[in-house]
């Protein structure tokens, strides 16, 4: 099937088809009136060209990789590596227990031996290899973009994209570093395992689980490669008694990583092994309650950690409190120049231990979920992502609206709306599967709560059907929104709110009418959306100005829809005069930042009344 061709391209074919004829009919006004013409016309066409085929090349950004972190010994280990990935085919994987020093292990590899390759990708696994490949921003191709328009969905992306991975890896030298995959299976182990690249895996089973049986097995470190360990540690010089005691405790805990660090950044602790290191840690290292605070909320975080700057901003821990977590190794932190701060995360280890004493739950998780919530929301800082952000800067948070849904599979109706932006997030990333599976849960969790017949509920049943609808599922969105009109028209208010969310329901009504054609039915539904804005300030004894721009902005959504309506119904006079009111009354106000004239005439804008 032939590839189809954008604008751009079909214009420059048509403009050197133009050139052609200019040059074979040179003795009529359109042709070259001489050479310099020609070269100046045929000059100018090959610049366009060039720019057309520069902006169409995909190139792959490489990953940024973590500045020299401590590391010590594994030499063999690294020359195996090495030697593995030229001699065979598909991935060498890395495989042992937590905390041995796998993951050190690959990224050492890319610092010693990453400056042959052309390009490097060190990623993270979280959920599944498509989502982890269809991640723009940790699998960054230059003039690639998930557009639901040009891809459809998710999986469609995922193929393209993988295509052109398949490509580069061909053309140059690729290196792919898949960390801390877990799975026991993934359906695209295949196609993601046979690219033409090379690759490392680290994972903590067995790679025979997957038909791989050339794994290298990484294990503690060897007794020659301790002194250097510990100078990576411990900045003064062990005495003979010291040594003695230390070997002691390597032989009692078998040389584990981990379990070693702790022991030169904590001394006086002690543990046998990793069952007891995860069991008794939080014992034995006593903790503030706002330390035991923060490590609940970073237990949850993914594997690649979060920014200290967002981390502070959402959570409400205090710099004193990271800086003492950090102090003693229990949270690492390292700098990342495409967040430019510091990323802060916790060994796997540490993570599971941390979640099986303090068991995170949407409850001791609140202040978290709702500071998420906020974040997502965005404020007057501009600090959040999803409305006004590019699609790029919003896959930034991907992995953590992940992390929230896997720790709080069944979302606490109390904070529905912080969790509901979560839902709002994936489908505007393009996740409608994971959205509506997820707002499902929310709906069924708020309707147990709160009863069939309450404000919230109502309210989640309009958001359920925004995922349909902006799924291009009309059917089912027309039947959540009837739902949630239904269930605000009959509930008593909870809240403030319970105007605005129904004026919101009316509006998503007259919507889904007007493109089913009932142009009476939508006008009837925005004439009621708009009667219950009118008087949403009624119900505050002080009005801000917050809630002003807040009233404003819905009544100019709804003002803008009614005029839409109004046009298609041919009464073009009326609609008019609503835009230009709506323009004349709000054009000096925050809300119409947003907005501007698209449809209609503006006899302000010159002298013939021409936009």
């Amino acid at each position: 099937m032939e590839k189809k061709k954008n604008y751009e391209q079909e214009l420059l074919e048509w403009q050197w088809e133009q050139i052609k004829l200019r040059k074979k009919y040179r003795t009529t006004p359109p042709g070259f009136q001489d050479k310099e013409m020609e070269h100046r016309v045929v000059w100018r066409w090959k610049e366009d060209v060039a720019r057309f085929r520069k902006k169409c090349r995909h190139t792959l950004i490489s990953s940024e990789i973590f500045s020299k972190e401590p590391f010590a010994g594994r030499d063999e280990e690294l020359f195996l590596i090495k030697k593995s990935l030229e001699e065979q085919s598909g991935p060498v994987v890395l495989y042992g227990i937590g905390g041995i020093g796998k993951s050190a292990l690959a990224r050492e590899y890319i610092r010693r031996y990453g400056r042959p390759y052309d390009h490097i990708l060190y990623l993270s696994f979280q959920t599944t290899l498509q989502n982890l490949i269809s991640d723009d921003f940790d699998v960054c191709i230059s003039n690639l973009q998930y557009d639901k328009d040009v891809y459809e969905s998710k999986r469609k992306y995922f193929f393209a994209k993988y295509k052109l991975l398949k490509e580069i890896g061909e053309k140059g030298k690729l290196l792919v570093v898949i960390d801390d995959f877990n799975a026991e299976r993934d359906r695209d182990m295949k196609e993601i395992f046979s690219l033409p690249c090379h690759m490392i895996v680290t994972t903590r089973r067995n790679p025979s689980v997957w038909g791989i049986h050339q794994g290298i097995h990484v294990e503690a470190l060897r007794k020659d490669e301790w002194t250097d360990f510990v100078r990576c540690y411990h900045r003064e010089e062990f005495t003979g008694g010291e040594w003695k005691d230390f070997e002691a405790y390597r032989k009692k805990v078998q040389g584990h990583t981990l379990l070693m660090q702790q022991k030169l950044k904590n001394p006086e602790e002690n543990f046998s092994g990793i069952g007891e290191f995860q069991r008794d840690l939080f014992k034995r290292i006593p903790l503030k309650k706002e330390q035991k605070q923060a490590m609940t909320y970073l237990s949850i975080m993914p594997v690649q950690g979060i920014p200290r700057k967002m981390f502070l901003t959402i959570s409400g821990v205090s710099e004193q409190t990271l800086d003492q977590l950090t102090g003693c190794i229990l949270v690492q932190q390292v700098y990342s120049g495409s967040w430019q701060d510091e990323m802060l995360f916790l060994h796997p280890i540490i993570a599971k231990a941390a979640r099986e004493i303090f068991q995170p739950s949407a409850d001791n998780c609140r202040q978290l979920i709702r500071g998420f919530g906020d974040y997502l929301r965005g404020d007057e800082a501009e600090q959040g992502c999803a409305w006004d952000h590019i699609y790029r800067d919003n896959q930034k948070m991907e992995s953590y609206v992940f992390a929230f849904i896997k720790a709080f599979p069944k979302p606490a109706p109390w904070l529905a709306e912080a969790f509901d932006e979560l839902v709002t997030l994936l489908w505007i990333q393009g996740y409608y599967k994971e959205a509506e599976q997820y707002s499902k849960a929310l709906y069924e969790s708020v309707e147990e709560y709160y009863g069939e017949c309450h404000q919230i509920t109502g309210w989640m049943a309009l958001r359920l059907g925004a995922v349909y609808h902006n799924s291009r599922s009309y059917e089912q969105s027309k039947e959540w929104y009837t739902r949630g009109v239904h269930i605000l028209e009959s509930c008593k208010p909870f809240n403030k709110n319970h105007p605005q969310w129904l004026a919101s329901g009316y509006y998503k009504a007259a919507r889904l009418l007007w493109h089913e054609g009932d142009m009476d039915g939508a006008k009837e539904a925005i004439d009621k959306g708009l009667a219950v804005q009118s008087g949403f300030l009624e119900g505050f004894e002080e009005i801000t100005e917050s809630l002003v721009i807040r009233n404003d902005r819905s009544m100019a959504y709804l003002l803008l829809e009614k005029g839409r309506i109004l046009l298609h119904r041919g009464e073009i006079d009326e609609a008019e005069r609503i835009c230009q009111e709506l323009f004349r009354k709000y054009s000096e106000k925050p809300v119409m930042e947003r907005f501007r004239i698209n449809e209609f005439t503006d006899p302000g804008v010159d002298g013939e009344g021409k936009v």
